[in-house]
């Protein structure tokens, strides 16, 4: 057992423990939640078909991205355990766990060494890196760590293929891991091409082969391998997905200078992160890094230094790996008196056996004293010889293979070759990361070597701590950003001073569905100043105002929403909505019937925002021209919205809205026709078994069946307000007023809030003759809308017939102060002055 990737594999366990209290933030909502490849009903083939959200790839809104090996696991995930994240969560630690063993086995290979420092420190720091908080923190980086995981192993793999006399097993495995790495994210296809470098600086050539496979010919295979995975991926996700500007900001920017000094530095944006993580964001896209745009900022200065790294440590390598072996010179390596005892020769020398072969004693032209031992490695000699080139060419192979791990993972990402649909994505840094860690283990240990051979232990041990107090600062912040991907409203927090737009837009988002409606208009408003074009945030906006009833702003929100984004589908529902609040039923129909005519192209998640709203468009249509009495335009409008239907889109409201239409055009055979196609698509559909008591209602010789739908719906829904207003309304129809009573003020109960309810509920309680009772309630009535007459109107009324007559006379006095020269509320009052005449 290798103790110490067991150790670092607990040390990445014990630092993501945090995480398993953890909710689904961000992009884990739609990957989970609303992701339909999830669903037991849906089938396995759907993931072959389908994008990393579950929208079908050749769908125009599709994001492109192609993980079914990944959605697969979440599939897994929901079968056992439905949607409680900790089960996710999991997962995802588990996953770094198995990451982190595997580096420290390949940090084996790349960094050969007597001791394990360079391998401790490249382990200590992948598990401690605060950069994979966002792979392992939220669910969507699991398609990062199952890349990483099968990269890890196919390299194994293939080394061990190398090492083996090219075994095919080893071989094999490293193409399947390749091609799962693949499935599992895109970065995954740099797997073979790490294979590949791996052979051409550690591979042997005259090593005997096996089943005839040769060092040509397992390059040929992994080369094919990696041009069929390349065209393979191509053909399935067709042409590069439209994104949003404000995903990519400077990808759109007309300046060529801009667009290339930009993405130049973004690489070293990305390093910084990696080298030193302190500033860290869920989001990187609008401006969030600023664009360069000329040749004087000082930021090309960054880039510049890694490209001249990178280019430098390269050019080395090649030379040093490329030097032919003729050129290597043995050097006597001197081995002081204390270390005799490893030598073989010497130990023979002290037990009487033979001396004199690879072994002498120092004379005057030696440089060492008398009695030191001088050794050379011979091949099967058994004395131990020094190559001073052999060590630079395994210097120069493990600086290829960590460069590689750092460079080629990160190349689909960098913008360089073609645009992607963000600036920075840390998870994204999540494989590179393996190279930064090989390489800053290296350069410690090569410090702390060079640091005892001069004989200072002082120093060797200040490196020691200062690599120690290195990891304890990386596990704190690790630690600390966990606690920001605990919650949204932490995640969106951390991230204020970096995107101001983007986090302010998700927090009043998150401040709102909390009810904190003053919190979430503020952060809207902050996110408006920052960049007033950002269609979302404007119609969440004007939810939050219509909630609030402030319509005439509501409008000019979803106004705005529209203007910056016409293909916002859900703006013109609640637009349409809006309008028809306020009486402007005619630009409301108009409203409404743009956004039904809207077919998503171009957007992202088509089937969230475009199909779903098309439908709702035209059943608030319906519903407008249902409340202008309008029944037959009502009726088309509900019989378009069903021939709109899109697969995943529930049914029942739809032919419930046909049904009570058609009842209301007295077309009662087919409204119930409609009614129990509703109540056979979802049995506990509760709308349904109102609508449908109420016309069974109708027919006196129905009543006991009609009075069975009623009782069904109030055991479905014992505390919805609307059933037992409904049924109370039955119970009033017939005669039952006593029962009516208690129906309806059940109902006020649920919904104190609900003004409507409150008078029915004191209606009720009066023809009930519950008069005190009703007094109470036509009181509640008057506080909820003290500015309406007909509150005080009906409170006078229940205040005249309790005998209250001073009260009585100050509650008509005010209605007609609201409403001067009301009828009804002059007829009482003469009543009452007769009363006290």
């Amino acid at each position: 057992m290798d103790i110490l990737a067991v150790a670092c594999a607990l040390v990445a366990t014990a630092l993501y423990c945090n995480t398993l209290q953890a909710g689904f933030v961000y992009d884990d909502r739609r990957a989970i939640l609303t992701n339909p490849d999830l669903l037991s009903s849906t089938p396995w083939s759907r993931l072959l078909e389908n994008d990393f959200w579950g929208t079908p790839l050749n769908d125009r809104g599709s994001h492109g991205s192609y993980r079914p090996l990944c959605v697969a696991t979440f599939r897994l995930n929901h079968l056992l355990g439905g949607l409680e994240p900790w089960g996710y969560h999991l997962v995802n630690v588990a996953l770094h766990a198995a990451c982190t063993v595997l580096v420290v086995r390949v940090a084996r290979k790349v960094l050969p060494e007597r001791n394990n420092l360079g391998h401790a420190i490249t382990g200590f720091l992948f598990a401690a890196h605060p950069i994979h908080s966002e792979a392992v923190a939220g669910v969507v980086g699991r398609a990062d760590l199952l890349a990483c995981l099968l990269t890890l192993s196919a390299l194994l793999a293939y080394s061990a293929h190398c090492e083996r006399t090219r075994s095919p097993f080893p071989l094999i495995l490293a193409l399947v891991s390749s091609t799962l790495a693949t499935l599992a994210k895109e970065t995954g296809i740099s797997s073979l091409a790490l294979c590949l470098l791996w052979e051409l600086c550690r591979g042997e050539s005259s090593r005997k082969v096996n089943c005839g496979l040769t060092r040509s010919r397992s390059i040929g295979i992994v080369s094919g391998s990696l041009a069929l995975l390349v065209l393979g991926r191509l053909r399935i996700t067709g042409t590069r997905p439209e994104f949003a500007s404000a995903d990519n900001p400077t990808a759109r920017h007309p300046s060529r200078l801009t667009r290339g000094l930009t993405f130049l530095y973004l690489p070293a944006a990305s390093a910084r992160m990696l080298l030193c993580p302190n500033t860290l964001s869920f989001d990187w896209s609008m401006d969030a890094v600023p664009r360069i745009t000329s040749l004087l900022d000082a930021r090309n200065l960054e880039s510049a230094c890694l490209y001249t790294a990178l280019i430098g440590a390269s050019i080395w390598t090649i030379k040093t790996l490329r030097r032919p072996v003729r050129e290597t010179s043995l050097h006597l390596v001197q081995y002081p008196r204390s270390m005799s005892s490893r030598c073989p020769v010497c130990a023979g020398r002290r037990t009487g056996g033979c001396h004199t072969d690879g072994c002498r004693a120092a004379n005057n032209n030696n440089n060492g004293p008398i009695g030191d031992c001088y050794c050379a490695k011979r091949p099967n000699n058994g004395l131990i010889w020094s190559n001073g080139f052999a060590s630079r060419q395994a210097a120069a192979s493990g600086v290829a293979a960590s460069l590689g791990f750092l460079v080629l993972p990160f190349l689909p990402a960098s913008n360089l070759f073609f645009y992607v649909g963000f600036v920075i994505a840390e998870r994204i840094l999540y494989l590179p990361s393996v190279g930064a860690c090989l390489i800053v283990g290296a350069a410690i240990s090569g410090c702390y070597q060079i640091a005892r051979r001069h004989g200072s232990r002082r120093k060797g041990r200040a490196v020691l701590l200062a690599t120690a107090v290195l990891v304890c600062l990386m596990s704190a912040k690790t630690l600390l950003r966990n606690a920001d991907w605990f919650d949204e409203e932490s995640l969106y927090r951390s991230a204020l001073h970096v995107n101001p737009p983007k986090a302010y837009g998700n927090l009043g988002s998150v401040l709102s569905a909390q009810g904190r409606v003053a919190e979430a208009e503020e952060a809207f408003v902050q996110a408006l100043r920052y960049r007033p074009n950002m269609a979302d945030v404007h119609y969440n906006l004007g939810i939050l105002q219509q909630g609030r009833k402030n319509y005439e702003e509501a409008i000019l929100s979803y106004q705005r929403a529209i203007h910056f984004r016409p293909s916002l589908a859900q703006a013109y529902v609640n637009l349409g909505a809006a309008l028809a609040s306020v009486g402007r039923g005619t630009e409301a129909a108009a409203v409404l019937r743009a956004g039904a005519s809207l077919d998503g192209s171009g957007l992202r998640d088509k089937r969230g925002l475009t199909e779903a709203a098309r439908v709702q468009a035209l059943l608030q249509l319906g519903a407008l021209y249902a409340d202008q009495g309008r029944l037959q335009r009502a009726l088309s409008a509900y019989r378009e919205a069903l021939h709109a239907l899109p697969d995943h889109y529930p049914p029942q409201s739809v032919y419930n809205l046909l049904g009570e239409t058609l009842s209301r055009l007295q077309q009662y055979a087919e409204a119930e026709r409609w009614f129990q196609a509703s109540l056979a698509s979802q049995p506990d559909h509760v709308p349904a078994h109102i609508t449908y008591g109420k016309l069974l209602a109708r027919n006196s010789s129905r009543v006991l069946e009609a009075e069975r739908w009623f009782l069904r719906a109030r055991r479905l829904a014992p505390d919805d307000s609307s059933v037992h207003h409904h049924y109370g309304l039955f119970l009033t129809s017939q005669g039952r007023l006593s029962e009516a009573a208690e129906e309806q003020l059940r109902a006020a109960e649920l919904s104190r809030s609900d003004y409507e309810l409150s008078m029915a509920a004191a209606s009720a309680l009066r023809q009930a003759d519950r008069l005190e009772d009703a007094e109470v309630w036509y009181r509640h009535a008057a506080t909820l809308r003290p500015h309406e007459a007909r509150s005080h109107t009906n409170l006078g009324a229940i205040l005249h017939l309790n005998g209250k007559y001073k009260q009585a006379a100050a509650a008509y006095s005010e209605a007609l102060r609201l409403q001067p020269g009301d009828a009804t509320t002059i007829m009482n009052l003469h009543k009452l002055a007769a009363t006290l005449a």
